[in-house]
């Protein structure tokens, strides 16, 4: 499942991390890339949520 392994389609590995605006706590997920870009869209339409960082893994 690409949302806990990252490998979904063969492609780049990215690691996503979000801060929770309210406790302040931040969580790291991994997503493919096109899966990374739909997930960062999803966050920017959350309000407890930021994104923190996003980078491609190498491997």
């Amino acid at each position: 499942m690409c949302e806990r392994s990252g490998d979904c389609s063969n492609e780049e590995t990215c690691q996503l991390v979000l801060r929770n605006e309210r406790t302040g706590m931040e969580v790291v997920e991994y997503h493919c890339k096109a899966h990374l870009v739909l997930r960062v869209w999803e966050v920017e339409q959350e309000e407890t949520l930021d994104v923190v960082d996003a980078e491609r893994l190498y491997q």
